[in-house]
């Protein structure tokens, strides 16, 4: 026997073609339409049949009434002239109905060979029963018939995966975006298959190596999410007359590393947060990109030259150490410059307090950085001091506050130290402010708040004052002019 699909000698008792793979029918699958095919046909023959008996039967009729009339015996004549026009008829029957069920057979054969509905049916037939490996074969042969049906291919892929061969349905999904002509719709349909298939194997390197290959830039704005593109710059490369504040982008959520060295970055160089200010010098910054799925960008540079004069440093009066009277901090700086500063050891910029005259130094330690920022935007040298100012007494600000609240007691304003007062839901507390000389002696001033019962605070203007060597409490009270005044709250 041959094959019918490519001519190759089938050996016998083989049920597939060794070279094409075609399966040989000796005997076709049942199927309904063929058999209502068949039925019908035959019933067309029955009918016919039927009829051409029935004008037998009347011309029969007419012959013997016409011989009744003559008078004439001629059984023995008709027999013998109607009997061969019956076997004519039977034959021919017979005859048509064998070339039928010939044609019948032959298009029952083409129909299971040839069609590619045929085989999409027998494949979801199977894959229903959980037989993907026979579904398989079944759109292995629709493809070679039709091999532009993508549909047969998404499906075909589906059953591998299915099967537990992930790796087989990736390589068939992506010879498909290979295709030349092929929808958008296709094509968003495949990368997201090969994606999905990918990200359960957490495999992104190859998402996004796939996603850098394709050219399609509205599916690689799909999936950017895995994508890891290199940083970019808000400023070119080049030389520059001003500040320059170096802004960096990604194209989804990761991190940015970053050096200024021109050294290569890596996850443990500088996590970019907020804009670089380049100030006078020679840079060479170099960026990397991490998204959230550990995938790393290129490495890219750029050079950078700002030429700037540098202002000079300011000059902070009082030098770091150990204060046991007030003392107010002075910063000299030269004319047309500001100067910035800082207490909380972060870096002095344009958003920070600006010096404006002699700063009170703060009971206890303290720490401040002072800058001069032109109005190029270019910063000074910064310097730092850090000072401990302690007042040599015995009272400390917890006995100024308890004294002002013992005080308050006896007047009947509080009804107890912990500030509450008849009348009112929430409760008074006493803040250290500062220490200030007045009539020769130093005292502790403290601010008063009201704090209701949700916490929040509330300054109030009424303001203490405790002498630091005695803890006698005080009123704080400014006349006209603005001067400062005491009223004493001892008996």
């Amino acid at each position: 026997m041959k094959c019918p699909n490519c001519g190759q000698e089938i050996q016998a008792g083989h049920l597939y073609c060794e070279k094409c793979g075609m399966e040989i029918r000796i005997v076709p699958d049942f199927e309904p339409e063929i058999e209502n095919s068949i039925t019908e046909t035959l019933s067309t023959v029955a009918e016919e049949i039927e009829v051409n008996n029935s004008k037998s039967e009347d011309r029969s009729k007419a012959t013997d009434t016409e011989k009744k009339k003559s008078g004439k015996n001629s059984s023995q004549d008709e027999f013998f002239k109607e009997e061969p026009d019956k076997n004519r008829i039977i034959l021919g029957v017979i005859t048509f109905v064998f070339i039928v069920l010939i044609a019948v057979g032959i298009g029952s054969l083409m129909y299971f060979n040839y069609s590619v509905p045929y085989q999409i049916k027998k494949a979801r037939e199977y894959a229903e029963l959980g037989k993907y490996q026979e579904a398989i074969k079944y759109l292995d042969k629709a493809i070679r018939l039709d091999s532009d049906n993508n549909e047969t291919i998404f499906l075909q892929a589906n059953y591998y995966y299915l099967t537990g061969e992930p790796e087989k349905a990736v390589e068939i999904l992506l010879s498909l975006i290979e295709k030349e002509y092929l929808t958008y719709e296709d094509a968003e349909r495949a990368y997201e298959n090969i994606i999905s298939i990918y990200d359960e194997q957490e495999r992104y390197e190859d998402i996004n190596e796939l996603l850098l290959n394709c050219s399609n830039e509205e599916i690689v704005t799909l999936f950017q999410r895995y994508l890891a593109l290199p940083p970019e710059f808000s400023y070119v490369g080049g030389s520059y007359d001003e500040v320059i504040p170096l802004k960096l982008s990604a194209n989804t959520t990761g991190k940015i590393y970053y050096t200024l060295n021109g050294s290569i970055p890596t996850r443990y160089s500088r996590v970019y947060t907020a804009p670089i200010f380049l100030e006078s010098g020679k840079y060479q910054v170099s960026a990397l990109f991490i998204n959230d799925y550990g995938i790393e960008s290129k490495v890219v540079k750029n050079w950078y030259e700002i030429n700037l004069t540098v202002p000079d440093p300011p000059q902070v009066l009082q030098y770091s150490g150990r204060y046991v009277v007030p003392t107010m901090i002075e910063v000299i700086c030269p004319e047309a410059e500001t100067v910035y500063y800082t207490t909380d050891g972060t870096e002095p910029n344009t958003d920070s307090l600006q010096y404006s005259g002699p700063i009170e130094m703060p009971l206890g330690r303290s720490n401040f950085k002072f800058t001069v920022i032109s109005e190029e935007g270019v910063r000074s040298e910064t310097i730092s001091r850090s000072y401990e100012f302690r007042m040599e007494t015995d009272v400390s600000v917890d006995d100024a506050i308890f004294n002002v609240m013992k005080a308050l007691m006896k007047r009947n304003v509080l009804i107890d130290v912990q500030g509450h007062a008849q009348g009112v839901t929430g409760k008074y507390i006493f803040k250290y402010d500062s220490i200030v000389e007045l009539n020769e002696t130093y005292y502790y001033i403290l601010s008063e708040f009201y704090e209701d019962t949700n916490g929040s605070q509330t300054k109030a203007d009424r303001m203490y004052a405790v002498e630091v060597y005695t803890g006698s409490p005080n009123r704080l009270i400014y006349d006209e002019q603005g001067q400062m005044g005491l009223i004493s709250l001892e008996d």
